[in-house]
């Protein structure tokens, strides 16, 4: 949470684990750069309740903490916290890091620790994880160390009501009696997982939630709020859940706003199941916010235009390794290719070079080779070849929109055919 950190010249600034005995000094840092309005931590009001709770009972427990130690006090100059996740990539599932927390002191910014933060990360993930995901709070700022825009998402605000639709279309398309609905928590995980599975199969970097993370998350939003959640089943089985929260937006019984903050569904018919089971909130809600991985609920109201939708840019991605990367993709099965990429990365300098990628029926090597970038196939800055890995952009894209340049006659055909583009959504907040 600091301006862009120039390069700087500082030799003995050092990447390690916060020890426990110094992680006060990370929530001091933290707390002052996302949560200044608060105040002094640990200058609580002595007439609030205390309460019990445990780092190792609370949602802060999950991750390991990362800091910049420098000068002859050891001092810790910037800080960040690592989560270690199993994401979706092009149908199977991969080792994926996530970065967080990432902050710096006012009185040390802009002299170079985000970006040793940042290659120190990096070079940690090395050899475990072939990609790596975060929230930006600035994208320009991010990109200068290779990150990239990974997914969109949608936000649709309507009148609750409006959702009733999906009584109507369920009961042309199956026996409503079929379904039930019941009221669930995070402790009954074990039963949604497999509808949550099914869901991520379709969208590329789903994180795949363990009990540890709905132990602590128990369907948590930003901040403190725990959401409601009911799960719908047939003839047995959990086929989707949902969760929402509330907001007060007026004095009438209804003025609230119902914000579902989380959704899974095996099928279309489990879809329209929950969103009637939103529907069915109109005494108590006026107005819904739904969000998506893309704007398919427009096209199932009744009238679009009843619909306010904004499209929104999500979480960030890059490729940790470009040589692991390419070869832990999972590529189309009859998908066959021979391609040098010369990839450039300013901030981890194993990747700033040229590889050989070598593919044959879905099977992949990468090897970094001499051959000059001026005469590979192509040439590829690392977030724009990360946005390829993860499906976000076609090669068509990434030519036109990124800065996927191609040498070679035939080799953007070549890299199609091994890059197909995917849904992609991660909308698990870390």
């Amino acid at each position: 949470m600091s301006p862009a950190d120039p390069t700087t010249s500082m030799t003995d600034a050092e990447f390690r684990p916060i020890p426990p005995d110094r992680l006060d000094e990370y929530e001091r840092i933290t707390e002052y750069a996302f949560r200044p309005e608060g105040g002094i931590p640990g200058e609580a009001d002595p007439d609030e309740d205390e309460t019990d709770e445990t780092e190792e009972e609370s949602d802060d427990a999950l991750g390991e903490r990362f800091g910049v130690f420098d000068g002859p006090e050891d001092e810790l100059r910037s800080v960040c916290k690592h989560y270690d996740f199993t994401a979706r990539l092009r149908g199977e599932w991969v080792p994926m890091a996530g970065l967080a927390a990432v902050a710096t002191p006012p009185e040390h910014r802009r002299e170079g620790y985000v970006r040793r933060l940042i290659a120190g990360s990096l070079d940690r993930w090395r050899g475990e994880s072939p990609i790596a995901a975060l929230w930006p709070f600035s994208r320009p700022y991010y990109r200068q160390f290779g990150w990239a825009t990974a997914t969109t998402f949608a936000e649709v605000t309507l009148p609750t009501d409006r959702l009733g639709f999906a009584r109507e279309r369920l009961a042309t398309r199956d026996d409503p009696e079929a379904w039930t609905v019941r009221r669930v928590t995070a402790d009954d995980w074990d039963e949604l997982r497999e509808a949550h599975a099914a869901h991520a199969a379709e969208r590329g970097l789903t994180i795949r939630r363990d009990a540890e993370w709905m132990g602590m998350r128990r369907f948590q939003t930003i901040g403190d709020t725990t959401a409601h959640a009911y799960a719908c089943e047939r003839a047995g089985e959990v086929r989707g859940y949902v969760a929402f929260t509330f907001e007060k937006t007026g004095v009438g019984l209804d003025e609230r706003r119902l914000t579902v903050t989380d959704t899974a569904y095996a099928d279309h018919e489990a879809h329209l199941r929950l969103l009637a089971l939103v529907a069915d909130h109109d005494s108590q809600a006026a107005e819904t916010v739904y969000y998506a991985g893309d704007t398919s609920l427009l096209d199932l109201l009744v009238d679009p235009s009843d619909a306010d939708c904004e499209i929104h840019a999500g979480p960030m991605v890059r490729v940790v390794d470009v040589a692991r990367a390419l070869e832990a993709v999972p590529y189309p099965d009859d998908a066959s290719a021979d391609l040098t990429l010369a990839v450039t990365d300013e901030t981890a300098a194993w990747n700033d070079r040229t590889f050989r990628l070598p593919v044959d029926n879905g099977t992949a090597s990468c090897t970094p080779v001499d051959t000059p970038a001026d005469v590979a196939d192509l040439t590829v800055g690392v977030g724009t070849l990360s946005q390829l890995v993860a499906g976000y952009h076609s090669v068509d894209e990434a030519r036109r929109l990124g800065d996927l340049t191609v040498h070679e006659d035939g080799a953007a055909d070549r890299l199609a055919a091994l890059f197909p583009p995917q849904p992609v959504f991660l909308r698990t907040f870390f």
